[in-house]
């Protein structure tokens, strides 16, 4: 009887890999991808405005984390009626710095990789200036989540 068990365990692995090749390997019924053609989802996102942030809520408790130094997480969402509009977070901390050398620090992506927990990696492949003269660049993260696991993100 162990035996039997120990066949058809075998084979539904077997059959749990032979359908993982079909579904990954096997090329689409509709042939190569186009690859000049945009994204489903161009323009979905706003473009960021630096603060103030109004819609940011602070308790008495987070304000007695910023007196004590400490940073504030905060999670915020892109529309309140529309759950699926996504979001994203914020930290507030206090700085004691002119508003040009916080910038400066934000915007230097090239040195996250050792100021930044979890980094591994943070390169700039474009900077620019838009037709407008802000300033515009492009970065590939590579961020580490678990051992043996990363999420890369090019933005």
């Amino acid at each position: 009887m162990a035996i039997d068990q120990s066949y058809a365990l075998a084979w539904r692995r077997i059959a749990v890999v032979v359908l993982l090749l079909i579904v990954f390997v096997t090329p689409n019924a509709h042939g190569k991808k186009n690859r000049s053609t945009p994204h489903p989802h161009q323009g979905v996102l706003k473009a960021y405005e630096p603060g103030p942030f109004t819609n940011i809520k602070l308790t008495s408790a987070d304000e007695k984390k910023l007196a004590d130094g400490q940073p504030v997480m905060k999670q915020t969402m892109a529309d309140e009626s529309d759950p699926m509009a996504g979001g994203g977070a914020i930290c507030v901390q206090d700085v004691a710095a002119p508003k040009a050398t916080v910038w400066e620090q934000i915007l230097d992506m090239d040195s996250y990789k050792g100021k930044v927990p979890k980094v591994i990696s943070c390169n700039n492949y474009f900077t620019g200036k838009t037709d407008k003269g802000n300033l515009r660049f492009k970065t590939k993260m590579v961020v580490g989540v678990l051992p043996g696991y990363a999420v890369r993100t090019d933005f």
